[in-house]
């Protein structure tokens, strides 16, 4: 199987990769870095689909980077991050001429409203009560494709801290902070 993965150059995406890969699928990666098995963000938006089985995007800003200050310029990066990497996903396959057969998108569980208690699946309300709940709803709403043509997927996904997060954390909470 062709799978191409956008943003896939981050904890996940570097799992998901090296899994695919190990199971023997072709994968081609969607970055800002040219390189060998990718394209960049701007080819995809010149040059179209290239051709693949099933689309992945896992692409955005990383939310937990204890490195970046929580402020509006990073909210707008964020949404930025998640918004157009998915729209243009979403445009290159309704514009393709032989579109892949699925289409996942990863988001987050942040949909929902938090409880200690309450029990959600994909049918729960959700999605209007703060940032990160609106994000995942404009996001969502981003990767919708017209037709049935290609199967969609959304994976509501929990918080994921990888060793990035964990290098960076120690950094921040070392005695000499940063560098420290």
């Amino acid at each position: 199987m062709r799978v191409l993965v956008g943003g896939g150059t981050g904890f996940i995406g570097t799992a998901l990769i090296h899994l695919l890969k190990a199971r023997g699928h072709e994968v081609t990666l969607v970055s800002r870095k040219p390189g060998p098995g990718r394209i960049t963000w701007d080819e995809l938006a010149t040059s179209g689909l290239p051709s693949c089985d099933a689309a992945v995007n896992l692409a955005g800003e990383n939310i937990l980077n204890p490195l970046r200050r929580w402020n509006e310029a990073f909210q707008k990066e964020v949404l930025s991050s998640r918004l157009e990497t998915t729209q243009l996903l979403a445009r290159a396959i309704t514009k393709a001429p032989q579109p892949p057969q699925a289409w996942v998108l990863v988001t987050g569980v942040a949909y929902y409203q938090p409880s200690l208690t309450a029990e959600y699946d994909e049918d729960s309300p959700g999605g209007d009560f703060d940032f990160f709940s609106n994000l995942v709803t404009r996001w969502e709403a981003a990767a919708r494709l017209p037709g049935d043509s290609t199967r969609q997927v959304v994976v509501r996904s929990g918080e994921n801290k990888g060793p990035a997060y964990q290098a960076g954390l120690e950094c921040v909470l070392s005695p000499g902070g940063v560098g420290g």
